[in-house]
Formats: structure tokens, C-alpha cells, sequence
């Protein structure tokens, strides 16, 4: 079964006073949805629209007395029940970005069960998911971190045909819509937005400011040094370990000297500030201690924190390869006993495992129970990482205190050592004469050490540059490698849907000669617009609408073929009569839709719709779901 698969297995709602308004279970492949005109058709779009997390306010007044829906989906195998309350304003308008509340199995088994059910709000924070962040990651379908937010709701837009949309508009209308948007949405279902190249190209761009700001520095730094030996860190290095042995030599005959005759004494009026300062020193130095062993626990922490992402990620990457494992097994018939090679006879039932013919469970509870496990790792990864910024926060506060506590300590020591008095002997003038060539020499050396610090920082410019020079050279031939690998993709997905919208178009009745003999046809998304030879050519209503719908058909059936696209391989129209389009027209559309959907594998679609004018022989068949619906007998039941 291919991948970002989403199905409606059925749909639950109930009225105010807390009794069932509609109940119904869909199946995989072809559901219809029929009935007169006006008699709550739509309502059930529009529910099954507003349960997957759709931006939905516009209810009839019999839809808005009802209080909840409920929608058990199956997504990648995994059955996931979803529950949303319809919130009402003190004007009675409905809340469209209400919370989702997801129970990890069957809709039977979590209206049994009232502490499972998980709130995911519309909107995601720094600390918390959104309903969208979970359907995207149940669904595998890449999550935009970028100020381009995609909602859940952005990528029903496509999956779902509404009556009040435009007839020029191929996504459901929004009135905030914008370009960007439907391209990023369009790039996700067609399978090419890839979140290694979004991530690659911002490295990219990052990766070249970064180098031009390299580039700079190091242009101001050597215009600053005239003298290469002053970026040179050899030699700087040398000059100071000579000028060092020079001072090493001076204090050892310092030293000599006042080991012969000296003697210690306080200035009169320094003992006691001399006996303050020594015990601010002994504090200072217990609090640099400290502060050190502070240090190095924040490490421990920050090294066991990482560790411990990292060890979840892995778990998460388990649980996924685990979950595709099961999935490729389950397809599997085996035909031998893997421990004595004889040959099983007998084929195992339904419900069965084909092995030990013992009764296994049918309703993938153990295919939800590992995406409700991964969501619950996936909280501690997300609480783990909140933790880990914190603790390296807190350690760069500490290395700043450190910093602060070994300045003060200096000035300590230096105060302390003024106050001490040398009383002076024969030996004065030489002891003078020596501290003033080490105080020289000290000072040249502080200088070579300056010059040292910045041919240091050279350097590791240098190191940076070369670097940044191989990291940008490689992500540009990473980043060609996956366009190109992405165009392929992409004329296949665009040759692939034309040949599906030229099938619809060229098997459409006789009421537009364009459409019969049409040999092109082209999708602009980010235009909002589905087209022949020509983007400005103009049609009637009915024909405008057989041309959307025409090209969102024609993406569902692409999808049917092509295992890279991410389209969920789901979709649900409300009213194949729109616009105004005559009854043998849409009966045509529909016989010849569904002729082409037995093409292919049932259990690898779901297609939902609704149709006033639905033929003898649809009616009489499996693909409808529910009564058939009239002015006396709607869709909505209990309604007071």
C-alpha cells in the first residue's frame, strides 16, 4: 500500500441534547452520497470537512444545533479517532479553528474512553503541537518551519470539492489565500517539497552570508597588520617564549637577592585591610571553586540531555522502521514453516494470522499504538530540547560569572601585594633596576600576546573560510543532485495528470469541442487555475466547473500511479451537479470517473461525493453510503 494515505472509515455526530444526528461507516475505494436537492448532502461534507480540521463556519441552522463530531480515520494503516466540538458564539457563529482531540484507535473504543482522548489546539507554540503538527507527522507529510505556516486545513484545500468556491478557483477559497501558499501546498501533495533541500538551501544562503562576513574580516585584519610576522602565530609564539625565559631569569635572581637579607612589614595602618582582603581572597577563590564545579555539572547535564534526544529520536526512527516493517509483512503469504521448511496447506481466514491461525487483531489497534507512542516520545523530545536550551543558557550565564569572579580575584591579589612593604637593604638599587627590565620586557610580551590573540583569530578565520569554501561547494552539488532528481519527478507527476485530465476531458459529452479534442492541458497552482492551450479562454459555468473538477480528479488519479507523490490518495466533492451542469453530464462524469477508478486497487483509494442525479444502477450498487436522502428524510436525524 502506498504511503500518506488517508481514509474516512465514519462519521459520528451528535445533536445538543446529546443524541446521534448522523452515523455512518465508509469504506475504502468509491462512496456516494446521494439524495434531492437541499436535503443535508452538503452538511455531511462539510462535517467530514470540519472533523479533518478544516477552517469551516458556514453550517445550516440545523447543523449548527449540533454540539460534537466525531471522525474515526485510518491514516498509514494506523486507526486514529478524531473528535471536534462545534463552538458557538454568543451570535451563534461557529469557531473554525476549535481544538482536535485524537484518540490512538478505534471510534468504538475511545467512546468508551474519556481520560485518552489528546488535545492538539489549531495553532502550534515554541512549547506545544498543533492538531496540524500531529496529522502531518501521522501522515508523513513534511511540516514547513519557515513563516510560510501550512496548516492541515491549507492541504484540505485541495482534497476537498465544495460547491462555494469559484468555479476559476482550483482550491477551496480562502479569502487570506496567497500565492506561496498554494506552491508550497501543491510542492508537498505532488511529493516535491523536499525538507532536506529547504533545509540545504537555507544552510546555503546562510552559509554564503556567513562566508562574504569571513571574507570582510579578514580583509580588515590584514589591512590593520602591515607586518606579516604580526599574523605570523609561529613566530609570535617564539618571541614571547623568549621574552618569557628572560622574565623567568630576572625573578630567579630577584629572588637570590632578597633571600640573602629581608625582612616584612605591614604599612601602620594596612594589617587589617591586609586581613580583610586575604579573606575576600579565600571567598573569591571558594566561589570560583564552585562556580568551576557548576560548570562542569551544566556540561555533564548538557552532554546526558543530548544524549538523551538523541537516544529518543533513535526510538522514534525504531518505531517507524518497526511500523513499515510489520507493514511489508503483512503482505507477505508464507507458504513455509520457517522452522521446518514444510509447505502450510492450509490458507489462514480473515482475522487470522496466516501462520498460527490464531485470531489477530483486524482494526491495526497495534499500528495506532505505535503513532500514539511516537507522539508521546516526540513530547519528550520536544520537553528534553526545552530543558537542554535552558541548561546551555544557564552555563553560558555561569562562564560569564567565572569570568567576572577571576577579574575580581586579580584585582584582590594586586591590592594585596601593594599593601605588603619591602624594607629596603644594600641590595635596593639592583632589586629596582631588575623589576624595572621586567617590567619592560613584561610589557613587551603583553603586546606580542595581543598580536598573538588576533594572529590566533586570523587563523581560525582562515580555518572558517576554507571550510565554509568545501561545505558551500558540497551543499551546491547536493542541492543540483535533488532538483534534478525533483524535475524528473515532476514532468512525470505533470505528464501523468495530463494524460488523467485528457481522459475525463476527451470522454465528456458533446458540449464543448475544446474538451473532446483537447490534447493539452496544464495546472498553475500558484495562479490558482486549471487550463488548456490557453489560460484566458472562457467557458460557460457548467463547463468551468468540468474543467476544475476535471483537474483535481486528474491529481487524485495521478496519485493512484505515482508512489512519490504525497496526495493521500482521498478525496471528497460535495455535489457533482454544480453550476448548473445538465443531469446526463454529470451522470457521464461520474460513470466514466468511476470506470477509470476500477482500474485500480480499491483498497489503495478512497473517493467520497455527493449526487442528486445518481443512475438506477449506482444506486443499486455498493459504492452508496447511507438513505437516500429527501425534503422529509435528511441526512441530519434528531434535530428539535
Amino acid at each position: 500500500m502506498m504511503q500518506n494515505n488517508l481514509f474516512v472509515n465514519r462519521l459520528l455526530i451528535y445533536t445538543e441534547e446529546g443524541r446521534i444526528a448522523y452515523d455512518e461507516e465508509f469504506h475504502k475505494g468509491i462512496n456516494i452520497i446521494r439524495g434531492h436537492n437541499s436535503s443535508g448532502k452538503s452538511t455531511i461534507t462539510h462535517f467530514i470537512f470540519f472533523a479533518l480540521g478544516g477552517a469551516f463556519n458556514n453550517f445550516v441552522p440545523e447543523a449548527k444545533k449540533c454540539s460534537t463530531v466525531y471522525i474515526e480515520i485510518e491514516v498509514n494503516n494506523a486507526v486514529i479517532s478524531l473528535k471536534r466540538n462545534i463552538e458557538k458564539d454568543i451570535y451563534d457563529k461557529i469557531n473554525s479553528k476549535s481544538s482536535l482531540y485524537f484518540y490512538w484507535g478505534s471510534l468504538e473504543k475511545g467512546l468508551r474512553s474519556s481520560k485518552d482522548w489528546y488535545k492538539f489546539g489549531y495553532n502550534s507554540t515554541k512549547n506545544t503541537k498543533s492538531f496540524s503538527n500531529v496529522l502531518f507527522e501521522n501522515m508523513d507529510l513534511p511540516i514547513i518551519y519557515a513563516d510560510n505556516n501550512i496548516t492541515f486545513y491549507q492541504i484540505l484545500r485541495l482534497l476537498y470539492i465544495d460547491q462555494e468556491s469559484p468555479t476559476s478557483s482550483l482550491f477551496y477559497y480562502d479569502q487570506f489565500d496567497s500565492q506561496i501558499t498554494r506552491e508550497t501546498v501543491s510542492e508537498i501533495l505532488l511529493g516535491l517539497y523536499s525538507n532536506d533541500l529547504y533545509t540545504k538551501k537555507m544552510r546555503l544562503r546562510t552559509a554564503r552570508k556567513e562566508l562574504e562576513s569571513i571574507n570582510d574580516e579578514i580583509r580588515v585584519t590584514k589591512r590593520f597588520f602591515k607586518d606579516p610576522n604580526s599574523l605570523d602565530s609561529g613566530f609570535l609564539e617564539s618571541k614571547i617564549k623568549s621574552l618569557e625565559e628572560q622574565i623567568s631569569s630576572i625573578d630567579n635572581q630577584i629572588t637570590n637577592i632578597r633571600n640573602g637579607n629581608k625582612t616584612v612589614e605591614f604599612k601602620k595602618t594596612s594589617k587589617m585591610e591586609f586581613e580583610n582582603i586575604e579573606g575576600e581572597i579565600i571567598n573569591t577563590r571558594k566561589h570560583l571553586t564552585e562556580t568551576k564545579n557548576k560548570i562542569a555539572t551544566l556540561n555533564s547535564e548538557i552532554e546526558d540531555t543530548s544524549y538523551f534526544i538523541y537516544t529518543l529520536k533513535s526510538k522514534i526512527e525504531a518505531l517507524r522502521n518497526s511500523i513499515k516493517t510489520r507493514n511489508f509483512l503483512d503482505n507477505i503469504d508464507i507458504e513455509f514453516c520457517p522452522k521446518c521448511l514444510s509447505k502450510i496447506d492450509s490458507k489462514a481466514n480473515i482475522g487470522q494470522c496466516n501462520l498460527c491461525k490464531q485470531e489477530i487483531s483486524i482494526d491495526n489497534t497495534g499500528e495506532a499504538e505505535a503513532r500514539k507512542i511516537e507522539q508521546e516520545i516526540s513530547f519528550q523530545i520536544l520537553e528534553s530540547t526545552q530543558i537542554l536550551e535552558k541548561i546551555q543558557r544557564e552555563r553560558i550565564d555561569y562562564k560569564s560569572v567565572y569570568k567576572g569572579i577571576q577579574a575580581k580575584l586579580f584585582v584582590l591579589q594586586q591590592k594585596q601585594n601593594s599593601i605588603i612593604k619591602d624594607v629596603k637593604s644594600y641590595q635596593q638599587e639592583v632589586l629596582d633596576s631588575l623589576f624595572t627590565k621586567k617590567g619592560f620586557i613584561e610589557g613587551e610580551s603583553l603586546q606580542y600576546r595581543t598580536m598573538l590573540e588576533k594572529a590566533t583569530l586570523y587563523d581560525e578565520l582562515l580555518d572558517i573560510k576554507y571550510s565554509l569554501k568545501k561545505e558551500i561547494e558540497l551543499l551546491d552539488k547536493q542541492i543540483l543532485q535533488i532538483e534534478f532528481t525533483q524535475n524528473r519527478l515532476k514532468v512525470r507527476i505533470n505528464d501523468t495528470i495530463k494524460k488523467e485530465a485528457l481522459y475525463l476531458l476527451n470522454n465528456d459529452l458533446n458540449r464543448q469541442d475544446e474538451f473532446r479534442n483537447a490534447s493539452e492541458f496544464y495546472i498553475n497552482y500558484s495562479n490558482n487555475i486549471a487550463f488548456l492551450s490557453s489560460k484566458y479562454a472562457k467557458y460557460s459555468a457548467s463547463s468551468n466547473f468540468y474543467l476544475k473538477i476535471t483537474a483535481r480528479f486528474a491529481i487524485f488519479l495521478a496519485s493512484l500511479s505515482i508512489p512519490e507523490m504525497r496526495f493521500p490518495r482521498f478525496i471528497f466533492a460535495d455535489n457533482m451537479e454544480d453550476k448548473g451542469i445538465e443531469i446526463g453530464r454529470a451522470q457521464n462524469l461520474q460513470k466514466v470517473l468511476i470506470k477509470r477508478l476500477n482500474e485500480f486497487d480499491s483498497k489503495n483509494y478512497q473517493l467520497i461525493y455527493t449526487t442528486s442525479y445518481i443512475t438506477d444502477e449506482l444506486n443499486e450498487s455498493p459504492y452508496v453510503v447511507g438513505e437516500f436522502y429527501t425534503e422529509t428524510n435528511r441526512s441530519l436525524k434528531n434535530i428539535s
